[in-house]
């Protein structure tokens, strides 16, 4: 069987980008006592020694894994809706590494990427979960979808600097976290656990 068909290939890689991103976020915040999660943007650990390497290879790796796990839904389906759906989702795992490969240092470059990511991902998972909700008469994926879309847009435009929180590190985190959370369960809809 070749691999680009292997469903326990896409497993594994789908189970590996939360660990790959969160895990290279949390240990290049820990090797960051300077970090504050009120006053900094994920991405400024891009931008200091000690962090960057950590923090730019794992948004690099976890993007591109991203991007090859999004073939499989170009092999699934033959339908132009779910073809949208993951070209906004493979234009995101694009976005993911060029954060990376662009960090905070190349300014604008590094600004409009990182928008692209929060932008393009919430909009693939809505595209491709209601596909899916047509095709399989399944909704709870694409309410989990709707969901992941909704709170993107409520995470971004609640105020945080009137909470005190100059920083975006917080909307950052908790828009990838549900955008991963939709990941998972997607996942083991699809392929299982094991």
């Amino acid at each position: 069987m070749s691999i680009i068909r292997d469903d326990n290939f896409y497993r594994r890689i789908g189970y590996l980008i939360p660990i790959v991103s969160f895990g290279g976020i949390f240990l290049a915040i820990l090797v960051s006592p300077w970090f504050s999660w009120t006053k900094n943007a994920l991405s400024d650990l891009g931008a200091h020694a000690g962090s960057d390497i950590i923090f730019n290879s794992s948004l690099i790796i976890s993007g591109i894994l991203f991007l090859t796990y999004s073939i499989h839904i170009y092999i699934k389906h033959e339908n132009a809706i779910a073809y949208v759906g993951a070209f906004f989702i493979s234009l995101s795992a694009v976005f993911l590494t060029l954060i990376g490969v662009f960090p905070e240092t190349y300014g604008d470059i590094h600004y409009t990427v990182s928008v692209g990511f929060f932008v393009t991902l919430p909009i693939g998972i809505l595209l491709y979960s209601g596909y899916l909700a047509l095709e399989t008469k399944d909704k709870k994926l694409f309410l989990f979808g709707v969901l992941v879309f909704l709170l993107s847009i409520i995470i971004w435009s609640y105020p945080w600097k009137q909470a005190g929180i100059t920083g975006v590190a917080i909307p950052e985190f908790l828009s990838a976290l549900v955008a991963v959370l939709w990941l998972i369960y997607y996942n083991y809809l699809v392929f299982g656990w094991q």
